[in-house]
């Protein structure tokens, strides 16, 4: 049987965390870095373009290929970035998925782990730059591109896009509203210069989250790490923003927006407050309330909006634990839009008041709690868990996990369900010809 061993090395000589998770339970381990920024609307695009840029190609291997060819070496190790939004902070992650060693060729003997951070080392403070100085325009010109691209194509995903729109909607204003892609005016104002001054921000000013999911030791790769960051003068940086419910006064009207778009199907998108945040002690009574409102294929949306009613193509919701809300996305016909509304109401009033079978929790929590057992079958899984609560504040492991779900009662759900309410509403109206088949 796999056993877990958890260690936290806490260097502040480099400002940064190192949090290892010893298992020989994988043939893969994972290796990460969490950069931990404030959600900015001016930097956090600068950010992301620059990071995707340092990501082609730095002086030692000038090119995706030559950088995919060294990792090649080991193993077929791979090397992918990311950039998330918890909250009112943006984090940007640079993550690999590494051969554990007891598996590589007995003839072999350096460090796979270390060799591939040697690799993401030399991304990030030798990047590849022109005579000028500056990041190599070509990589910046090209990423440039692409990132207008893609925030041009989300309009051609009526669905991402629906909710993007009712999100936007609701956090207007809000620090936990801020993109880190930015908007295409904000990415074609970005010039060379600014992501190449940013590599030093950036570098110096995020919070550090490193882990290790895996079998291997990573003490030289906590020491080469560490190393590099504390050669930058770097200090202990508090976590940026806040983790914070979002509310609302107390009578305020629900915010609307309402387009059309010559597209077949209509989007009713509604966003609730009220949930509460992960730190909260009815955090885990929120979870419940999510999956039996509209979480699953069993939910009161989808069972009563989508089959009884046949008012919807889909029907579900999503809780955020970090601004405790939630997002209820629906597929519609036009023409059924008000029904689609009231009757998503009512399963709201139904669930306040408590309206919902003893079965329907306990198959909730059983859903939860298999979820959670799922995590120790993923190391990305098990990092993003423990990172997860690290951001809101929050110890706990698995199994204590499994014992709050277990203690949830009907009335904590229904207590919450009582305090969420209706806040923004965005609508689609589809203006093209009605699809023939169902979108699930």
């Amino acid at each position: 049987m796999s056993v877990m061993i958890e260690k936290t090395i806490e260097r502040a000589d480099a400002a940064l965390r190192f949090h290892t998770v010893k298992t020989d339970k994988f043939k893969m381990s994972r290796l990460s870095f969490n950069f931990i920024l404030p959600a900015d609307e001016h930097r956090s695009p600068v950010t992301r373009l620059m990071l995707a840029t340092l990501m082609r190609g730095c002086e030692k291997y000038p090119t995706v290929v030559a950088i995919n060819k060294r990792l090649d070496e080991f193993y077929g190790a791979t090397v992918t970035w990311r950039v998330t939004t918890v909250g009112e902070r943006h984090v940007f992650r640079i993550s690999s998925e590494i051969l554990s060693e007891r598996f590589r060729f007995s003839g072999d003997n350096d460090s796979i782990v270390k060799g591939v951070c040697e690799i993401i080392m030399e991304i990030l403070f030798a990047p590849l730059k022109g005579r000028d100085g500056l990041l190599d325009e070509g990589n910046f010109e090209s990423e440039k591109k692409l990132a207008i691209d893609a925030v041009r194509a989300k309009i051609n995903d009526q669905k991402a896009y629906a909710a993007d729109k009712c999100k936007n909607l609701m956090f207007k204003g809000e620090k936990s509203g801020v993109s880190a892609e930015g908007s295409i005016e904000k990415i074609e104002s970005i010039t060379l210069a600014d992501v190449t001054e940013n590599i030093d921000y950036f570098l110096k000013n995020s919070v550090l989250e490193c882990y290790y999911v895996g079998s291997d030791d990573v003490e030289e790769t906590v020491e080469l790490v560490s190393s590099k960051f504390a050669a930058l003068g770097r200090e202990k940086i508090q976590l940026p923003g806040e983790e914070k419910a979002l509310t609302r006064e107390a009578g305020a009207e629900i915010r609307t927006l309402e387009e059309t778009m010559n597209v077949a199907q209509s989007r009713l998108n509604i966003g609730l407050t009220g949930a509460g945040i992960m730190s909260d002690k009815e955090y885990y009574a929120a979870c419940l309330f999510n999956e039996i409102f509209g979480g699953s294929s069993v939910s009161k949306l989808f069972v009563n909006v989508r089959e009884k009613q046949s008012l919807c193509y889909y029907c579900h919701s999503a809780y955020s634990s970090a601004t405790g809300t939630i997002m209820i996305g629906c597929g519609i016909k036009g023409e059924n839009r008000e029904k689609a509304y009231i009757e998503i109401e009512n399963q709201l009033r139904q669930m306040q008041m408590g309206n919902f079978e003893d079965s329907e929790m306990l198959s909730a929590k059983r859903t939860m709690i298999s979820g959670v057992l799922q995590l120790s079958d993923n190391p990305s899984a098990i990092e993003a868990f423990k990172f997860r609560r690290f951001l809101a504040n929050v110890c706990e492991d698995a199994d204590e996990a499994i014992e709050k779900i277990n203690a949830v009662t009907r009335e904590e759900i229904i207590t919450v369900a009582q305090k969420v309410r209706f806040d923004s509403v965005y609508f689609l109206c589809g203006a093209g010809e009605e699809e023939e088949e169902y979108d699930e």
